[in-house]
């Protein structure tokens, strides 16, 4: 599931594409123009943009290169136009746009683009070091560290910490950290919490007095890093 922003002022396209890509499992926001648009990704912090070119008041590539420039956006973008021409589509590249899909497509091929650019996306986010307070990740080396102290953490923690640590502003729901961690084993029940206890634990064992997961009952689990 990915955080996917809609710029569209058609509204009959823009609630058909949400509609096909929430069936997909994603969350979808549909903005009917560039301002609009600029606002939702300054505050929901999309995962991929589709972008319509020809939009009221911002046309897509000025979109596209505020996006970039000014709110420093790192998000894929897939912009849409009923322009085939090659010039067209090098402008589309060079104020910072990853695809190009000409109006009509099939919705099938989207999924195809959207997900290719995922997979790319997530790639390129899976190495370095993150951090969050006293907690440092460090995806190259499979470590993680609290106070410059190594936490000796197996591949399932260490797992659920890099995930909790990629996004620390996030509560992440059950479902959606049993999909991440055990992919289709179908693990349920108590697995999860299992889990969390024993990472705890492990965080304990270092003697670095930080507990670094919080639990929010009914709604899941974040990073505690302080």
């Amino acid at each position: 599931m990915a955080r996917i922003l809609v710029i569209e002022d058609d509204p009959e396209i823009g609630g058909n594409l949400c509609d096909f890509l929430h069936g997909r499992r994603h969350d979808c926001h549909w903005a009917a123009d560039g301002f609009i648009g600029l606002a939702l990704a300054s505050g929901e912090k999309p995962e991929l943009v589709v972008l319509d070119l020809n939009l009221p008041r911002m046309d897509g590539l000025t979109w596209c290169r505020r996006y970039r420039e000014e709110l420093r956006g790192e998000a894929p973008v897939i912009m849409l136009t009923a322009r085939d021409e090659l010039a067209d589509k090098l402008a589309g590249f060079d104020a910072g746009a990853d695809d190009y899909l000409v109006k009509p497509f099939e919705l099938a091929e989207l999924a195809v683009r959207v997900d290719a650019l995922l997979r790319r996306a997530q790639g390129r986010a899976l190495t370095g070091v993150l951090r969050h307070g006293r907690i440092e990740v460090d995806r190259d080396a499979r470590g993680v560290r609290v106070d410059g102290r190594p936490v000796r953490l197996p591949p399932k923690p260490f797992r659920l910490v890099e995930l909790l640590a990629e996004r620390p502003d996030k509560v992440f729901g059950r479902e959606e950290l049993e999909r991440a961690i055990w992919g289709d084993e179908g693990l349920r029940g108590e697995a999860l919490r299992t889990l969390v206890a024993a990472t705890r634990r492990l965080f304990a064992e270092t003697s670095c007095d930080l507990d670094p997961i919080e639990t929010l009952h009914g709604h899941g689990y974040r990073l505690r890093a302080r």
